[in-house]
């Protein structure tokens, strides 16, 4: 743990570093303030379902990557042949850049790093179930219905960042004059500012166990998952070299992360009334009893005990 806690201590120094010395943009002092807040967020507050999902981002920003690396050598293709390579003679070289030489030990570094996480994850997770004791208590049953509750905030979580921006991405990408219909684009700009509030709704229902709520939330959250299909469907053109991998592997991940949020959530609207309400505001050290009116409380001075009388 003080291995991670140190070598991401290093990276923020490092942000801070390049914004200090001539940074222009304060991009590199946010991503220095984010990054020391996972340092102890996660680990202080024993929330070991979000450092495995950090460590599953990690996952998937390497596929992406390499995603990344298939589109753009193809694009420089394309633009090599629109440039007409007779003409170019000696600029030939010019417009080729060796992005595998840059992106490929990137990729092995994340690689190796998300499986250390796994790794100490794991670690973390068998200390952590104390926490969840704590809280709940030894009934097994229940720690199960915190559990997935947890998940499903989780995920929550992650779809108000990564949905919400995949959502803005696609209004920018997709504009009236470029779909064949207009009336997909500005239901698609009614969809996202569904999927933020459909969020919030569900996060309350959660609290409070609304069961209205939460189907609400279950039939806005079907519409969002049709209109990215529908989204899939028009970024996946008749020619390879017309489609847009990037965004259609970005859309498919969507997709997925849409569907597990959907399917968890059907499992937390079940577990609505089986006696997990009362523990979602309770401290997490589990109350201390109170003694009973015949039991004499710690507070008061101590009596002598009656002595025992022996009969003739």
């Amino acid at each position: 743990m003080s291995r991670i806690i140190d070598r991401n201590h290093d990276v923020a120094n490092e942000f801070n570093y390049y914004y200090n010395n001539g940074g222009k943009d304060d991009c590199s002092k946010l991503v220095g303030d984010r990054i020391k807040n996972i340092i102890g967020e996660n680990i202080y507050n024993q929330n070991t379902i979000q450092i495995i999902t950090i460590a599953v981002i990690n996952y998937l920003c390497a596929l992406v990557e390499i995603v990344q690396i298939v589109e753009i050598n193809r694009w420089k293709k394309q633009a090599y042949e629109c440039l007409n390579a007779d003409k170019l003679d000696g600029d030939k070289h010019s417009i080729e850049v060796n992005i595998e030489t840059y992106e490929v030990p990137l990729i092995i570094i994340l690689l190796i790093c998300a499986t250390l996480q796994v790794f100490f994850t794991w670690q973390l997770y068998r200390q952590f179930g104390w926490n969840i004791y704590k809280k709940i208590g030894a009934d097994l049953r229940m720690q199960r219905l915190y559990r997935t509750m947890l998940i499903f905030v989780m995920f929550l979580k992650i779809d108000l960042f990564f949905m919400s921006y995949l959502a803005i991405e696609a209004c920018t990408v997709s504009p009236p004059n470029r779909l064949t219909d207009s009336r997909l684009y500005y239901f698609h700009v009614c969809i996202t500012i569904i999927i933020v509030l459909s969020q919030i709704l569900a996060y309350r229902s959660l609290r409070s166990e609304s069961s209205l709520g939460m189907k609400i939330f279950i039939g806005a959250w079907i519409v969002c998952i049709a209109d990215f299909i529908i989204l899939l469907k028009f970024s996946i053109k008749s020619s390879s070299e017309e489609s847009w991998y990037f965004f259609s592997a970005v859309i498919v991940i969507g997709l997925v992360m849409g569907l597990v949020t959907l399917l968890w959530s059907i499992f937390v609207l079940r577990n609505f009334g089986k006696g997990l309400k009362p523990h979602l505001s309770r401290p997490y050290s589990l109350p201390t009893q109170r003694p009973s009116n015949n039991i004499t409380s710690s507070s008061d001075p101590p009596t002598r005990p009656p002595r025992w009388a022996i009969d003739d």
